[in-house]
């Protein structure tokens, strides 16, 4: 039920223009073969544009770093604090630029329309266990200190800078020490 991801099977690859990169977490495929969902982070190192993903809804949320402003054709500027999710569509995608040119890095979840959906939430520790919003899907990493991830009874440790994947779940509740903090991705069908 519970899928521990060490960090050092994250790979990182380069973006198309050079901005940044980007790390696949867990990832799962439809039927067709097509991405029904993906969490991953992304490092911005640069102003510059996303790219293009039509048919997709992301949910974006700056994880280190003071933040960015995503700047949307015909819908003006967000601008987004650390730990601030915001959801948008993949295509026409936005043009993102740094605050006070800091390196950014992202906790993205890209859901294809009509097969999957999700949300995002930062859990910050407090020494003692919190719920997470069932999911069919829970997918959490570790930011900042280890975190304890228990799903139905079964619990696991997350070191800092890991992940875990929680598949089918009825009760899933998240612990760390005070300072941690976690990003927690809860995922269901489209």
């Amino acid at each position: 039920m519970i899928r521990l991801i060490d960090a050092a099977a994250f790979q990182a690859v380069p973006w198309k223009n050079g901005g940044g990169t980007a790390t696949d977490i867990a990832v799962s495929l439809a039927a067709d073969g097509e991405v029904a969902w993906r969490v991953g982070t992304a490092a911005i190192r640069r102003d510059g544009p996303f790219s293009d993903y039509d048919g997709v809804t992301r949910t974006f949320t700056i994880v280190e770093g003071p933040g960015v402003h995503l700047d949307f054709a015909g819908e003006g500027t967000r601008t987004l604090d650390r730990d601030q999710p915001t959801r948008f569509a993949g295509a026409p995608a936005p043009f993102c630029r740094l605050r006070d040119g800091q390196s950014a890095t992202a906790f993205n979840l890209l859901t294809g329309d009509g097969l999957a959906a999700g949300d995002v939430a930062i859990h910050h520790g407090r020494g003692a266990a919190e719920p997470v919003a069932a999911a069919p899907v829970v997918v959490l990493l570790a930011l900042e200190a280890d975190w304890t991830l228990t799903a139905d009874g079964e619990t696991v440790v997350v070191p800092e800078g890991a992940a875990a994947q929680v598949d089918g779940a009825g009760t899933i509740t998240v612990a760390s020490a005070p300072g941690g903090r976690a990003a927690v991705a809860s995922i269901r069908p489209g």
